[in-house]
C-alpha cells in the first residue's frame, strides 16, 4: 500500500512530523518554565523594613519616575520650539 509513493513524499512527512514534534516540544516546554518563573517571580517580603519604610521607597521611586517624565516632556517642548522658528 504505501510502495506507491515517491522517496520525496516520504522525506516531506519525515520534514513535516519533525516539524510537528518540535512545535509541540517547544510549546511544552515555554509553559513548563512559564509555570516555573512565575513561582521564583513572587516578591519576597522582608520582614526588617516596615510598612512605612516600603511606603517611602516606594513613594522615592514615584517621585523620580514624575521628575524624568517631566524632563523629557521639557525636551520635547524645547525640540518643538526649535522646529517652529
Amino acid at each position: 500500500m504505501f510502495d506507491n509513493f515517491p522517496d520525496w513524499v516520504w522525506w516531506v512527512a519525515v520534514i513535516f512530523a519533525a516539524g510537528v514534534i518540535g512545535q509541540f516540544g517547544k510549546s511544552l516546554t515555554l509553559q513548563i518554565l512559564g509555570l516555573l518563573s512565575k513561582k521564583k517571580q513572587e516578591p519576597e517580603v522582608n520582614p526588617a523594613l516596615e510598612a512605612g519604610e516600603s511606603e517611602a521607597v516606594l513613594n522615592l521611586k514615584e517621585q523620580k519616575k514624575l521628575k524624568k517624565a517631566e524632563l523629557k516632556q521639557a525636551k520635547k517642548e524645547a525640540k518643538t520650539q526649535t522646529k517652529l522658528k
